[in-house]
């Protein structure tokens, strides 16, 4: 999980300035491919292990949820270099806002996860932290679509194909943390 905040931060970075922070964007590559080793090596050890503390198939698709998280993440960046942009805007600042918070609430889960069993209601407080951005995200969406084709307005169609799609995937990544979050609240209920 720390990987994917790292990847969150980075991109955070990327978008703290007027324009969109190109080598902070091509930071997020090495991010990915070293979440994609930390994978395979959570896989070898949950395949050799005798004894898991929580059932192998719960644990792998923890990793997998983590694992698209950071893709997620990357796709952002992929986004911004092959649609050429190089401005940001109110609206995917505030995205990158929300995955950096909710990626810092993971975090914080994951390291609460480790004593589940007497962590519940921390857990718990945090899975609802992570819906209502995620939530938040949601109403960001609509708002930012609704506003891209509002027929009053008349905006450029190649740029609104750049933002639709950059939005999308902002929200995809917000989704992302949600999944994490509903397999952690998953393991627990069912580890309980």
């Amino acid at each position: 999980m720390e990987i994917s905040s790292r990847a969150a931060q980075t991109l955070k970075r990327a978008f703290s300035g007027e324009r969109i922070n190109e080598e902070e964007i091509k930071q997020l590559k090495a991010i990915e491919h070293e979440g994609d080793k930390h994978v395979h090596e959570c896989s070898k050890l949950i395949e050799d292990a005798f004894i898991t503390p929580i059932e192998r198939p719960d644990m792998m698709n923890l990793v997998a949820a983590i694992e698209a998280l950071t893709d997620s993440i990357d796709d952002v960046g992929n986004q911004v270099y092959m649609m050429h942009i190089e401005k940001k805007d109110e609206t995917a600042e505030k995205f990158v806002e929300l995955i950096a918070s909710a990626c810092t609430e993971l975090c914080n889960m994951m390291h609460a996860f480790k004593h589940f069993k007497k962590n519940q209601a921390d857990l718990h407080e945090i899975s609802i932290r992570v819906n209502h951005i995620e939530e938040e995200g949601d109403v960001l969406f609509i708002g930012a679509m609704r506003n891209m084709f509002d027929p009053e307005q008349q905006h450029d169609p190649v740029e609104v194909m750049r933002r639709q799609s950059l939005y999308q995937t902002l929200e995809d990544s917000l989704d992302c943390c949600e999944d994490v979050a509903d397999i952690m609240a998953h393991i627990i209920i069912a580890n309980t």
